[in-house]
């Protein structure tokens, strides 16, 4: 894991090739340790992006133990959660769910209700249910595992913290700000206090903490919250580090709220030349940034330069996501948009029938929905741990 928390992710993938590759030859293709090689080779694309990948595998794991485990196995139950998350990444709400429910469902007869694997499977399933709009479902089932972890682990333990943070950002979408802000201030204070000021999970906090303070207006309090984050990540996982370039490229969002459109290129621009580097031009990390230096070059009224970002996007969102997806679909809009202003007319009409909707119709223009800049980062993805492997296999 080492390589991938320092966002080594070729070199992480090299080595869980290897483990895969060793396990499968040695212990053959459906032994349990070579089940959980492919579930974290599955987790390491997914992670790369590479979601079509980490689907085959995750369904290859699950077909294999529903068959050598049976249904409820623990192991079973895992690879249920891990195929949810990879169908919430692809958009599959409605499959996510389906999955999320089984699992739980599982986790609670098995293991029982204060199960940490089943409290972290009531998590998934809240998280799936803020993403389909269900705030109400979410709320109670976030709020059902802080109050077992809170009872069974403490109000100090990681895992409790961290659902205290979910639960707050929960509170956030729904608009209870203060609510979500009292949360936030106790995770931080808590792990402050237990990890340290550097720790991931912090960090995590901190940024969380600023993103709010930026919802209630405060946007100077947001920045220092902002930069305090993103030097500890500069400092702790490196310049590149995923989670460092998706901080840059908040921090970025923020000075453009505040009108610094000069200091927000400067940070746009190190976050997808980074992107670039170290995910690709079809990450969606990197087509977020794409994104977001067009919005921003479109504020600064440089239509040219904001016109080719639009298309490199659209063209991105068209071989990831397909034609008809709702994010290439908004994309193309964008682009529409952008084009009218610079009197592209002909262009923007091409482009709108193109992508199947009327191109007369002024529509309001909005930022892409995936990976949207002022995210609350939580855990990102609650995807299940990684499964250990014993050395004999690796």
């Amino acid at each position: 894991m080492l390589l991938e928390d320092k966002g080594d992710l070729d070199g992480a993938e090299a080595l869980k090739r290897e483990v895969f590759e060793g396990c499968r030859e040695t212990l053959g293709a459906r032994h349990p340790n070579t089940l959980s090689s492919i579930n974290n080779l599955g987790s390491l694309l997914q992670a790369k992006g590479d979601l079509a990948g980490a689907e085959a595998l995750y369904r290859e794991a699950l077909e294999a133990r529903r068959e050598t485990l049976g249904d409820q196995h623990p192991g079973t139950l895992n690879s249920m959660s891990h195929l949810g998350g990879l169908l919430k990444a692809k958009g599959d709400l409605d499959g996510a769910e389906t999955l999320f429910r089984k699992a739980l469902e599982g986790m609670r007869e098995t293991l029982g209700d204060r199960h940490p694997d089943t409290l972290g499977s009531i998590n998934c399933l809240g998280l799936l249910l803020k993403a389909k709009g269900d705030l109400d479902g979410a709320e109670a089932l976030h709020r059902e595992a802080l109050e077992a972890q809170r009872e069974t682990l403490g109000d100090r333990h990681p895992n409790t913290l961290t659902s205290i943070n979910d639960l707050g950002v929960l509170l956030k979408t729904k608009g209870d700000l203060d609510g979500a802000e009292a949360l936030y201030r106790e995770a931080l204070e808590a792990q402050r206090e237990t990890l340290g000021d550097r720790h991931p999970s912090t960090l995590t906090s901190i940024n969380n903490l600023g993103f709010l303070l930026e919802a209630k207006g405060d946007l100077d309090g947001a920045e220092a919250q902002l930069r305090e984050a993103l030097e500890g990540q500069r400092e702790t996982l490196g310049d590149r580090h995923p989670s460092t370039l998706v901080s840059i490229n908040n921090l970025g969002g923020l000075l453009k709220d505040k009108g610094d459109l000069d200091g927000a290129e400067v940070l746009y621009r190190e976050a997808l030349e980074g992107c670039r580097e170290t995910l690709g031009d079809r990450h969606p990390d990197t087509l977020n940034s794409i994104n977001n230096l067009g919005m921003l070059l479109q504020t600064q009224g440089r239509l040219g330069d904001a016109i080719l970002l639009f298309r490199e996007h659209l063209e991105g969102c068209e071989a990831r996501y397909g034609k008809g997806h709702k994010e290439t679909r908004s994309s193309a809009r964008n682009l529409v948009e952008v084009l009218k202003k610079a009197g592209r007319q002909r262009q923007a009409d091409e482009i709108a029938t193109t992508y199947g909707w009327s191109p007369r119709v002024r529509g309001r223009h909005r930022t892409i929905s995936t990976l949207s800049r002022a995210r609350d980062p939580g855990r990102g993805e609650h995807t299940p741990r990684c499964e250990r492997i014993p050395r004999d296999c690796s």
